[in-house]
Parts: C-alpha cells; structure tokens; sequence
C-alpha cells in the first residue's frame, strides 16, 4: 500500500487558522481604542495640572484679592482660596506660624464623569 501525502492545510485548518486571527485583531482594535482613551486623560490630566502651576504661582505673587478667586478656562472650572494664618485663628494650644494657605480646586468633565485636582500650599511669612 502507497500513502500519498498531501502538500496542503486542509478546510478545516484554515478555517481555525482564520478564527484565531480574527480573535486577535478583535483584541488589538479594543486595547487601541483603549490606549487611545487613556491618552486623551493624561492630556487633560496634565493640561489641568499646568494651570494648577499657573494659577497657584500667580496666587503665591499676587495673593487673592476677597480671599477667594474663580474661573473657567477652557474646559477646566476652578476656585482658587486664601486663608491668612495667624495665632488667633488657629484652636487654642496649637502653635502657628503666621502666613497663608493656597488652596485650589480643579475640575473638568470627561465623557460622563467629573474629574477633580485638588492642591494646597502653605507660605510662611518670615
């Protein structure tokens, strides 16, 4: 008896061949669509915390005029707060050095959910 080998894949090889690729460019195009959405949040992440820099650089110059200032840039809202620290404000027993505290609230909108930052910053009057 003679075998004849065939030089080929079957129907049923290719067929298999096919779904597995099919399954893993179904995976890809998800995990790219994905990554793509990430960046887009570390943008707007990082577009948020330049204008923290900003803002909080102004308000450590300039001080807050009323002690409390608010905005809208782009598609950022924040509030920016001054609170002047001295002995008397602070609760009996609690030592301070006199200055101020920054603090700064930032939130933005992204697809359904609202994002925020928030920072605060103590300086010192000598």
């Amino acid at each position: 008896m003679r075998y004849v080998r065939n030089k080929g894949f079957t129907l049923l090889e290719v067929l298999i061949a096919m779904s597995i690729i099919a399954t893993a460019l179904v995976a890809l195009l998800s995990l790219q669509s994905r990554s793509i959405k990430m960046v887009e949040s570390a943008e707007m992440f990082e577009g948020a915390r330049m204008l923290a820099e900003r803002l909080m650089g102004e308000g450590e110059l300039k001080g807050v005029s009323g002690s409390e200032s608010n905005g809208v840039k782009g598609p950022y809202k924040w509030v920016l707060t001054e609170m002047r620290i001295t002995p008397e404000s602070m609760p009996e027993g609690v030592q301070a050095l006199p200055g101020r505290q920054l603090s700064l609230d930032i939130s933005w909108k992204e697809g359904k959910r609202e994002e925020k930052l928030n920072f605060a910053e103590y300086i010192y009057e000598r």
